[in-house]
């Protein structure tokens, strides 16, 4: 199945409104969730996803949806560091370091969450800040690092050779010297 949008996100939703119907799950991990997928869902299917740019998948995004059938996205929930900071200082001051490292970082009103390595554990060491390890499921918060940076508006992908090129690009080829 061929995918280039998401119909809905359906993840607050009652699974009830699905009676009668096939729920189909593509399981992915947080890391999967961009604009450009190929897996398997659960029912076996073959699920292509391409996606306009800067859109990615959500926990609860439905890909395919009629009165028989429902294709949905299921982020897995994994392991992730839950910091629940003592004062506005210190969440600003541990969502700058983090910031700095660049580590995908998921924010709320109360907490900064992030999968655990080692320069964020050092950040964490040296606020003193208190934090706890939970299995979660895990959605970065995004950013706008380049706002000024666009694609091209002559720019396609063209499906065929599997490159991707302005439309107006002539197809090239790449020699070897193999």
């Amino acid at each position: 199945m061929w995918c280039e949008k998401i119909l809905r996100n359906a993840a607050n939703e009652d699974p009830a409104q699905w009676a009668g119907r096939d729920v189909d799950v593509v399981e992915i991990a947080w890391d999967e969730c961009r604009p450009v997928l190929k897996k398997r869902s659960r029912g076996g299917e073959e699920v292509r996803l391409l996606l306009p740019v800067n859109q990615t998948l959500r926990h609860g995004d439905v890909l395919w949806e009629d009165d028989r059938r429902v294709l949905m996205i299921e982020v897995t929930p994994c392991e992730v560091i839950v910091v629940r900071p003592a004062s506005s200082r210190e969440a600003a001051a541990i969502a700058l370091e983090l910031g700095n490292l660049h580590v995908p970082t998921q924010i709320t009103e109360t907490e900064i969450i992030f999968i655990e390595e080692k320069s964020a554990a050092e950040v964490l060491e040296k606020w003193k800040a208190t934090f706890a390890r939970e299995k979660r499921r895990f959605a970065p918060t995004p950013v706008i690092a380049m706002p000024g940076v666009r694609a091209a508006g002559n720019f396609k992908v063209i499906r065929g050779n599997g490159q991707a090129r302005a439309a107006d690009e002539p197809s090239r080829s790449v020699a070897s010297n193999a």
